[in-house]
């Protein structure tokens, strides 16, 4: 799957502004086009809000089918010097088309929290907390549900800012929706609850040239009996050994060489990964390689169609 955007926003004055975005997905699955609209206001320094509506058709490129959208999210932050949090709620209703013309309809309730907060100056506390459930009107059996929680720390020496090393501990629950599980989308049907490790470390060699690597270890189960799940182990130990290069100005290449090992199903699987960045400005970088592995740096996606070219927008602090 894939969205492209495009959109306007316009500032009518330093505390409110107004976009507007089209967004086409395409891929596999649904295709289609969807427009949103939303509100920013930021009326002191330390407080803002923001209101979003989206609305959108998709279709089954395979059955014809059409799924209506409408959506309606609101959020809000607040941030000390040392301490940002944010909030969202975010409300959606999904109608359906099915082969026999009758229409299902899904209710999904999205709640997101995040964390900031600086305990030194060397050392920054991370914390995520987002939790999803929905409701179909063909019963209990195609409901779906999500969570997940996150607690990293990160440390940047200041008198040694060439370290950057972030430890990060997730807590990953998810019972996919049935109609929501495509025919390739293996290792998404599962019911997934998994505890992960994770610790990656990058050090500044020279002005050029970054190395580092990530280590992750994820003691999980999955089960593929929604009504009565019978759990089985499913532990991974992923190694990561990275270089970043950036040889002329705004210009970075990357390369990874990457193994997984899987000891419950006594299999290990190797490959690499190159891309090409670029930087607009300061804060965003716009990059595209080739994935050699079949699997993600991610532990907790349980799908191996990794391989391929991929597009990727970075956006920094």
């Amino acid at each position: 799957m894939g969205a492209m955007t495009s959109g306007f926003r316009t500032r009518y004055s330093d505390s409110a502004s107004v976009f507007l975005e089209e967004r086409y997905t395409h891929g596999d699955g649904p295709t289609g086009l969807g427009h949103s609209t939303g509100v920013d206001l930021a009326p002191t320094d330390r407080l803002n809000f923001g209101a979003n509506l989206d609305i959108g058709t998709l279709k089954d490129h395979q059955t014809g089918a059409e799924l209506e959208r409408r959506a309606a999210g609101v959020r809000v932050g607040y941030g000390f010097e040392t301490l940002k949090l944010a909030s969202a709620v975010e409300y959606r209703v999904d109608d359906a088309e099915q082969t026999d013309a009758s229409t299902v309809k899904r209710t999904t309730w999205l709640f997101k929290n995040s964390l900031k907060y600086q305990l030194f100056p060397d050392w920054r506390l991370l914390g995520k907390f987002n939790h999803s459930f929905s409701e179909s009107s063909q019963g209990q059996f195609y409901d779906g549900n999500y969570t997940e929680g996150v607690l990293g720390f990160a440390y940047r020496p200041v008198r040694h800012d060439r370290l950057n090393a972030l430890l990060k501990y997730t807590y990953f629950y998810n019972v996919p929706a049935v109609d929501q599980v495509s025919g390739t989308a293996a290792g998404a049907d599962v019911i997934q609850r998994s505890h992960i490790l994770a610790l990656d470390v990058m050090y500044d060699l020279t002005p050029r040239w970054t190395v580092g690597g990530k280590y992750a270890y994820r003691q999980g189960e999955v089960s593929q009996d929604r009504e009565d799940p019978e759990f089985f182990s499913s532990r991974a130990h992923l190694y990561v050994l990275r270089a970043d290069w950036h040889f002329l100005h705004r210009w970075d290449a990357l390369l990874e060489a990457r193994m997984l090992d899987l000891p419950d199903a006594d299999d290990r699987l190797s490959g690499a990964l190159i891309a090409l960045y670029r930087h607009f400005g300061k804060h965003i970088k716009l990059g595209a390689g080739y994935n050699f592995s079949k699997f993600s740096d991610d532990l907790t996606d349980l799908n191996y169609d990794h391989q391929g070219l991929f597009i990727n927008l970075i956006g920094k602090m």
